[in-house]
């Protein structure tokens, strides 16, 4: 069942934005070094690795003020009378021969990696020396508020320095990319999506330009390409594309959607590989931390040598998304097996209309749902009812209803776990929020099983008279709440 949105709501260029966390003004007392704890709801610059362990390099690697043009590499152009407060590193050794250095000004940070001026003869598994740009959410956010919302992430990059000593195939790669960590409200479980704004190797070398999940030394995570056909994100008609083998001058703006519905195939593939058990919806997890990550991978030796320069500016996260508008839920009847049906699903409609599926006709009535994600709505679950069971189906809005259901009747099959999304009543009263309208439910009480659903009093009364039984909450037996139709 699809959700009615507008034509171009992959662009998101005329969706509702809602800022989760937006570009603020930091300086160099917001760098911090290696696994030291990160400031909470502000954004703080981490480098990692520009040193080997137990060397004066690592220890210092920020520790020291830089008196030249950082920016001059970097694109991030600081006043001078603030490089006191924005630029640090190790040496204070600017071009030709720069060593590393890192700036946080206002809403911009810059960084300069350069594997000529550190030492780099311990092996690194799975990760290189690097720069994280982010913010660490608290709460973390949710971002997925319905099946139309995608998870976007904004900044403007510049990558004006991109140099190997040899062409890099693994060692000798420098990378610039969105990322973003994920934590599953229900297990715990925790991925990070890494989406590439710059790769220095050519299409398809050591997967460049390529799209999978991998690990590595700390968690799980799924790597993409902003660039279009990526089936983890979308680029937006406004942002630049991944960028390979050579970087930039002027600041790009870049934008990338991960949708629902690319959310929730990563979370398809996680569930069958490396986070079994978690939450396959969108709607469960949170956003803890996302940011710009600037990577080289020098290997040990001086063989493949690497250097990188690049800043940015304006980074925020939003999610983006259109209304989902309520769908009409058409009954039907056959009278026949003296069975009703009810689906907004339009394969079902068409069948039950066309006659392809005989003796099934329109009743007339009908009641309102919406057919996706909608946040605080409960998803409606469809049992098939087999042929010595009814031939027949069952619907609840209930997840416990629906896991007592499955537990009791073995023999019921679980057609669809979220086939729409409605409100729940009151447990004890059945009442219903304000503007969502009562669907009742009555059963036959046959050994042939089925069910009625229905918003009318009258017909309510109708099928109790003929012997029909409530079922739901309150005196009324209430089911569901539906929205009101136009």
């Amino acid at each position: 069942m699809s959700f009615a949105g507008p034509a171009n709501a992959v662009a998101y260029l005329d969706a509702r934005y809602r800022t989760v966390s937006e570009a603020d003004c930091v300086d160099a007392t917001r760098m911090i070094a290696e696994l030291a704890p990160a400031p909470l709801n502000a954004t703080y610059l981490r480098v990692q690795h520009v040193g080997d362990p137990s060397t004066a390099e690592l220890a210092g690697e920020i520790a020291n003020v830089v008196t030249w043009d950082v920016g001059a590499l970097s694109g991030l152009h600081v006043p001078v009378a603030s490089y006191a407060q924005s630029q640090r590193g190790y040496r204070d050794l600017g071009p030709p021969d720069s060593a590393s250095a890192f700036q946080l000004w206002c809403d911009g940070a810059g960084f300069v990696l350069d594997s000529r001026r550190f030492a780099h003869a311990s092996p690194l598994t799975l990760e290189g020396p690097s720069v994280s740009v982010a913010r660490d959410l608290a709460p973390p956010a949710a971002i997925f508020g319905n099946a139309t919302s995608a998870l976007t992430i904004e900044a403007r990059v510049r990558v004006p320095r991109s140099w190997t000593a040899t062409p890099p195939q693994d060692d000798g790669t420098a990378q610039v990319s969105f990322f973003y960590y994920a934590t599953d409200a229900t297990s715990g479980a925790t991925f990070a999506h890494v989406i590439g704004l710059f790769d220095n190797r050519p299409a398809g070398t050591g997967g460049a330009g390529g799209e999978a999940l991998a690990a590595d030394a700390y968690t799980a995570f799924v790597g993409s390409p902003l660039a279009d056909g990526a089936r983890y994100v979308t680029r937006s008609p406004v942002s630049a594309a991944q960028q390979l083998v050579a970087g930039w001058t002027e600041p790009r703006l870049f934008r990338a959607h991960v949708t629902y519905a690319q959310f929730e195939a990563m979370l398809a593939e996680l569930g069958h590989t490396a986070l079994p058990g978690v939450s396959l919806h969108p709607e469960d997890w949170r956003i803890t931390s996302f940011g710009v990550l600037g990577e080289i991978f020098p290997g040990t030796g001086s063989a493949h040598e690497v250097a990188l320069g690049a800043s940015v500016t304006g980074l925020s996260l939003s999610e983006a998304s259109y209304d989902i508008a309520a769908a009409a839920v058409v009954e039907f009847y056959n009278a026949a097996l003296d069975h009703y049906f009810v689906s907004a699903r339009q394969d079902d409609v068409e069948a039950l209309d066309s006659g392809r599926l005989p003796g099934w006709r329109r009743t007339g009535a009908s009641f309102g749902a919406y057919p996706a994600y909608v946040a605080g709505l409960s998803p409606v679950c469809r049992f098939y009812l087999p042929p010595a069971s009814g031939d027949s189906h069952f619907f609840s809005a209930s997840p416990d209803e629906c896991a007592a259901v499955a537990t009791a009747f073995p023999d019921f099959v679980l057609e669809d776990a979220r086939v729409m999304f409605v409100d729940l009543p009151a447990h004890v009263s059945g009442t219903c929020p304000a503007g969502r309208v009562p669907l009742y439910r009555l059963w036959n009480a046959k050994a042939s099983t089925n069910h009625r659903y229905t918003t009318s009093l009258d017909t309510r009364a109708a099928m109790l008279a003929a012997g029909w039984v409530p079922e739901g909450y309150g005196p009324l037996g209430v089911a569901m709440c539906t929205p009101q139709l136009p």
